[in-house]
């Protein structure tokens, strides 16, 4: 029998610390000591924390990629799929001087940021959907993963996550219980994974800076222009109780408004906590 071997569904172009380095601000390049790539890990989340707990002498701006997750995870404890060499999975090391309270907000900062630089690179139709997921014409493109430790008065160390589907396979999107959407999708956009590594750096470093002085309210007009949810019925699961209202944004402290019948506004911070549009 002839061997045929195999054939890629796409392209592969692996990442370079290098041509990301290239790719960096100089006021952003020198804020990032290191930029860590490696082949395969659980999650970068998790090699990042294992450093920090093991005494590493891991500096804030330290950033790690993977070209392949096999433990990747979301908020809730959700399976992150993975695939190699198919999206970006990104992990950034901080140090705040508050502490963890203070940090509630941490992830729409994050959101913003990726936003952002997505319009950098000519992305339009980019949305953010309380309080992690990152949207591209009503389909999940990305999500964030915030992990915090230390003291409850500060500091406070933070790993912060992201993911962004740059292309996915058919595959890919049958493990995937939501509906997906990757930028190779998207006509006319053919973003580099390393040039969109450095677009969210760019981005999202200067915005820590920022956040770590004056806090949530840094970003809360950019969030509005992005807020997927914002005046839409909703409906909000806590985890066996579902309650429903209009979603009227977010306080500066990063929790969702939420309407109720009676006209009532109620403030919930994300914990177990999932939004969707009521049915």
């Amino acid at each position: 029998m002839q061997r045929k071997g195999y054939r890629l569904a796409h392209s592969i172009t692996l990442l370079t610390s290098e041509s990301i380095e290239r790719q960096l601000s100089r006021e952003v390049r020198g804020q990032v000591p290191q930029i860590q790539i490696c082949w395969i890990c659980d999650s970068t989340n998790s090699t990042l924390m294992r450093q920090f707990r093991s005494r590493v002498d891991l500096k804030q701006g330290s950033v790690l990629l993977a070209e392949q997750q096999t433990a990747g995870r979301g908020r809730r404890g959700k399976e992150w799929i993975s695939p190699f060499g198919g999206s970006i999975y990104l992990s950034i090391f901080w140090k705040f001087e508050q502490g963890a309270m203070a940090l509630s907000g941490l992830g729409i900062v994050v959101g913003v940021a990726i936003a952002e630089a997505l319009i950098d690179l000519g992305v339009e139709g980019v949305q953010l959907k309380w309080p992690n997921d990152i949207y591209l014409y009503g389909k999940k493109l990305g999500g964030i993963l915030v992990e915090v430790e230390g003291e409850a008065d500060g500091p406070t160390y933070a790993v912060i996550g992201a993911g962004v589907n740059l292309v996915m396979s058919v595959s890919t999107h049958e493990k995937i219980d939501q509906p997906a959407a990757s930028l190779s999708e998207v006509a006319g956009v053919n973003v580099e994974r390393d040039t969109l590594a450095a677009a969210i750096i760019n981005r999202l470093v200067p915005m820590l800076n920022i956040f770590s002085v004056e806090g949530l309210v840094s970003v809360l007009e950019q969030w509005k222009g992005f807020d997927l949810m914002r005046d839409a019925d909703v409906e909000l699961d806590l985890g066996g109780e579902s309650i429903r209202g209009i979603a009227c944004g977010i306080n500066d402290m990063g929790a969702l408004q939420l309407k109720r019948k009676n006209g009532d506004i109620k403030s919930y911070y994300s914990g177990d906590l999932s939004l969707r549009l009521a049915q």
